[in-house]
């Protein structure tokens, strides 16, 4: 959650002192270094998955990763959810994680599990956490022409 909610939560009153103390730990800059590093882990884990050959000879140890990356979300989730309560729905990242950690939580998916991929747009909460990044997406977004072709020249002049 952004610093303000965390601030919001603080100047309610009659929150417990645990409540406030996990809030706070999970808000921390460690904390949100920690599980953005994790996002980044967890996205090339997802990514090496889709290699058979790699699946072949390290399958075992990269669905385990996984589990605990997917493990450590739901503790991260169960904390904030515990914490803010009802304020946790106000943040649209922490409902874009609860979507994204509930869909790969469902065992065989079947047809949703291919939803399982999303968890790899976590890495958006990168804009977020990094605003030199968000200057550097932005400058890309606007170096991208608006509805306009590059130009092909309609005849080339020919040699003789």
């Amino acid at each position: 959650m952004a610093d303000s909610d965390l601030s919001k939560l603080q100047q309610q009153k009659g929150i417990s002192p645990l409540r406030l103390k996990l809030a706070a730990w999970v808000e921390s800059k460690p904390i949100q270094l920690g599980i953005i590093l994790l996002i980044v882990l967890n996205s090339i884990i997802l990514g090496l998955e889709t290699d058979s050959g790699i699946m072949a000879r390290f399958g075992g140890l990269l669905i385990a990763l996984d589990k605990l990356c997917l493990a450590i979300f739901c503790v991260e989730l169960l904390i904030k959810l515990f914490a803010y309560r009802l304020r946790f729905w106000t943040n649209g990242w922490n409902i874009f994680d609860f979507l994204v950690i509930a869909v790969a939580l469902i065992p065989g998916a079947g047809p949703l599990a291919v939803l399982r991929s999303l968890r790899i747009l976590r890495v958006l909460r990168l804009l977020t956490a990094v605003p030199s990044l968000k200057k550097v997406v932005a400058a890309f977004i606007h170096s991208i022409p608006s509805g306009s072709a590059p130009s092909v020249p309609a005849s080339t002049p020919s040699s003789k």
